[in-house]
C-alpha cells in the first residue's frame, strides 16, 4: 500500500517541482598587456616574479560580483599595487609602478555579456 501511495505522490510533486533560478555572478577580468619591447616581470602579491613577455598578455586574476557591475582595479582584492621590472644580470629593477591603483589608466570592455575586462596596457614610455 505504501509503495501505491508513494507512487502516486511521486508525478504529483515532480509536477510541482520549481526550477530555482540560476545565481550567476559577474566576472571582471584584470589583464596586463606588455606592448613594449621589453620583456617584464610583475610581482605578485605573494611576491613571485611572474614573466610577462614583450608583445604579450598576461592575466592578473579574476573576481566575481553578485551585482551587475564590474569591480574596478582599485577596490579588487586580488591586488593591492602592480609593480613591474625588467631583468638586468641577475637583479630585478623596478621600471614601473602604480601604488596606489589608478583606475583611470585601465580600459574596461565587457567582451561577453556579464563579463568585465579591465587592461592595463604598458607601452616602452611608461617604463621609467
Amino acid at each position: 500500500m505504501k509503495k501505491k501511495l508513494l507512487l502516486l505522490l511521486v508525478p504529483f510533486l515532480l509536477a510541482f517541482q520549481c526550477d530555482e533560478e540560476e545565481i550567476s555572478g559577474f566576472e571582471t577580468n584584470y589583464l596586463l598587456q606588455n606592448a613594449t619591447t621589453t620583456d617584464l616581470f610583475y610581482l605578485s602579491e605573494n611576491d613571485n616574479f611572474i614573466a610577462v613577455e614583450n608583445q604579450s598578455r598576461f592575466s592578473i586574476g579574476s573576481s566575481l560580483n553578485p551585482v551587475s557591475s564590474p569591480i574596478t582595479p582599485a577596490d579588487s582584492e586580488l591586488f593591492s599595487a602592480i609593480k613591474l621590472y625588467v631583468l638586468t644580470g641577475t637583479d630585478y629593477v623596478l621600471v614601473y609602478s602604480q601604488d596606489p591603483i589608478d583606475d583611470a589608466a585601465w580600459v574596461l570592455t565587457e567582451p561577453e555579456t556579464n563579463r568585465f575586462e579591465y587592461r592595463l596596457t604598458i607601452t616602452d614610455s611608461d617604463l621609467e
